[in-house]
């Protein structure tokens, strides 16, 4: 009687069972409730109640996610299956962690609706989610089991785990070999106060806030910005010291500018500057062009990336070279070009000349930067001296060849035939550091075309002893430059000189092109 007392109620209930679905739909709603709607279950008591779960389970109780996943803040999680978890290295702390956190976004993130979107997991990695047809998934991985909904969340069973990729920085600072780079851009960082973050919205002071700052994720490269895209190329040991080495000596300093100390710096940044290009590239590069985000145009982009090893990163490509191929003359020795207008206004730069920037548009004249500088004589005296003198920062310890390059009086006046005359004279620090100023530099030809646009040839293969770097304002720059070229007007006053020569001049631009 016992037996069939306590039995009654079992066979009842498997016959109410029946009614809605089965004694197997009541077993399987004891451990999977989802199946009938939204579970009451929190999304990791979930994930542990599978035992084809159960790896992944174990992999965010380590890292402290059971408690995250039980909270009442709202999370989708892609759960891997066991099968595709089997071979990852549960002893590696790092590894776990990013796993864990490459399969988890905020908010509910039900397949409805989803075609292709982009989803912010919680290590700030930006994976696509998508549905193809009736099938979905995750950065390329299928989903098996989609929609679990739980008291907290979804979770979407996956068939294989997304690989973590690692960005720019994390590729930089984890990479064998990248010691001499990575040392160099990590000593950049600094902290630097931030006043607004400093005072509240009633400007009031609350504490003095420090942020982070490293001029290269500025100027360079967002290294740590998942929605950037860069392609970068990372020099290893052995190309950084080739590379320094042969940069070095273009950046002999002063003593007084600094000495191997302020060489050092410039030879370093140097070396960085073309590192880094938005995009991504691969070989082979379309017309063989890259344009660094240091704006230089590097025309041997498949030399400069191909054979090298590539990984793909989440914010780009990197490539690890052992040979960096930039041309010098692209890159960090390269041509420099006074604009002549550039100079109007500083009247300690001029002689005895009014001064006013001109343009050239309309005139089918070619001009560098479509201005020019047409200077006056305010005197007819001939012992007043006429002339322009053009500071020229940035030189290098190295040879180049300079230029004037002068527009024809036919550019306002097609009757003026008149040629222009001058006299060339450099400002300097010779191989001891002493100024030798305006030193007269002896020219095959001191005449111009009265006709088209005239590129004088004023110094071949002049040796600068140290370089000349300037970073002020373009206001001081010329306090700041230790090189000057002066621009005198030899015309004299008589009336024959007159009559062969204009002593009203047009200078383009003042330009120094690199002797390799």
């Amino acid at each position: 009687m016992r037996k069939k007392y306590y039995g009654l109620p079992v066979i009842t209930l498997c016959l109410i069972s029946m009614l809605l679905g089965s004694c197997k739909d009541e077993w399987d709603n004891h451990y999977y409730p989802e199946i009938n709607g939204k579970s009451s279950m929190r999304l990791y008591d979930y994930i542990e109640s599978r035992p084809d779960l159960s790896i992944f389970a174990q992999m965010l109780k380590m890292k402290g996610y059971d408690t995250t996943l039980n909270r009442a803040q709202t999370y989708t999680v892609w759960a891997p299956l066991n099968s595709s978890l089997s071979g990852v290295n549960l002893s590696d702390t790092l590894a776990v962690r990013r796993i864990v956190q490459n399969h988890i976004t905020q908010f509910s993130i039900p397949t409805a609706s989803i075609r292709d979107e982009k989803l912010t997991m919680l290590d700030s990695k930006l994976l696509t989610f998508t549905n193809s047809g009736s099938d979905f998934t995750l950065e390329g991985k299928s989903i098996v089991e989609p929609d679990k909904a739980m008291a907290n969340g979804i979770v979407h069973v996956v068939g294989d785990y997304v690989p973590y990729k690692l960005n720019t920085w994390e590729y930089m600072n984890e990479t064998a070999g990248l010691d001499s780079v990575r040392n160099y851009i990590k000593s950049l960082s600094r902290k630097v106060y931030n006043a607004t973050a400093s005072f509240n919205s009633d400007g009031v002071f609350v504490d003095s806030v420090f942020t982070d700052y490293n001029p290269v994720f500025t100027y360079l490269c967002k290294m740590k910005s998942e929605d950037s895209t860069y392609t970068s190329v990372f020099p290893d040991n052995t190309a950084w010291s080739d590379a320094y080495s042969r940069i070095f000596p273009f950046y002999r300093t002063l003593p007084a500018s600094g000495g191997v100390a302020t060489q050092v710096a410039f030879t370093k940044s140097a070396l960085i500057q073309d590192l880094f290009f938005s995009g991504k590239f691969t070989v082979p590069v379309a017309k063989d062009t890259l344009v660094s985000t240091w704006e230089n145009k590097l025309s041997n982009g498949n030399a400069i990336l191909g054979g090298n090893e590539m990984s793909v990163l989440s914010n780009g490509l990197a490539y690890k070279t052992s040979l960096l191929k930039h041309k010098a003359t692209e890159s960090w020795y390269k041509e420099i070009r006074i604009e002549a207008e550039s100079i109007f206004g500083i009247d300690s730069l001029k002689s005895n000349y009014a001064m006013s920037p001109t343009s050239s548009i309309g005139t089918k004249m070619s001009v560098s930067n479509n201005y020019y500088l047409t200077a006056i004589p305010t005197t007819e005296s001939s012992i007043s001296k006429l002339f322009l003198k053009f500071p020229i920062p940035n030189t290098l310890s190295a040879k180049y060849n300079i230029y004037c390059v002068f527009v024809p009086t036919a550019i306002v006046d097609t009757t003026d035939l008149r040629p222009y005359k001058a006299n060339f004279y450099i400002t300097y620090k010779d191989n001891t550091g002493k100024t030798i100023k305006d030193s007269k530099l002896t020219v095959t030809k001191n005449t111009t075309d009265p006709r088209v646009p005239t590129k004088l040839l004023v110094a071949q293969n002049f040796q600068f002893p140290f370089s000349n770097i300037v970073s002020s304002s373009a206001s001081s720059v010329a306090e700041k430059t230790s090189v000057f070229l002066k621009v005198e007007n030899a015309a004299g006053t008589t009336a024959s000189e007159k009559k062969n020569f204009n002593r009203t001049i047009r200078i383009d631009c003042i330009i120094l092109e690199p002797v390799q």
